[in-house]
């Protein structure tokens, strides 16, 4: 019986460990999900400020081309102004997100490049060992 419960004792502190690294890559897994979901936000948001400019864009050419001619002159020029305005301004949003963009590709370089330095101290720790091993043997 001593020797049940103490097997018994084992298995469950077994299932307790294995649980607990469950709940752990679970959380792992939350914290990925809710990086990329802000990510996504982020992104998404500079998206939507851009449609809203090309919408406007868009408002101010189609009120342009249906009553510009009866319009006085400083008001067409106006809104000509404001027109190039917005376009400037989704330009600048656009180079913005590129610029992101960039960015979020030379960290990916630099993590990559990171990735393969540290595969090629690998090989000269197995370089090492197999040395070692050969050591050994002799």
């Amino acid at each position: 019986m001593g020797r049940t419960c103490v097997k018994t004792a084992g298995d469950i502190m077994n299932l307790q460990a294995q649980m607990e690294a469950l709940l752990n890559e679970l959380k792992a897994l939350e914290t990925d999900l809710d990086e990329t979901l802000q990510q996504l936000l982020v992104k998404s948001s500079g998206h939507i400020e851009l449609s809203k400019k090309l919408g406007e864009m868009e408002l101010i050419a189609e009120f342009l081309k249906e009553y510009g001619r009866g319009e006085d002159a400083v008001r067409v020029k106006n809104l000509i102004r404001a027109l190039r305005q917005r376009v400037y301004e989704s330009i600048g949003l656009v180079v913005f997100q590129v610029q992101k963009s960039t960015l979020k590709a030379v960290e990916a370089l630099n993590d990559a490049g990171n990735g393969l330095l540290m595969i090629g101290k690998f090989g000269a720790f197995l370089k090492n060992l197999q040395e070692l091993e050969r050591t050994i043997q002799e």
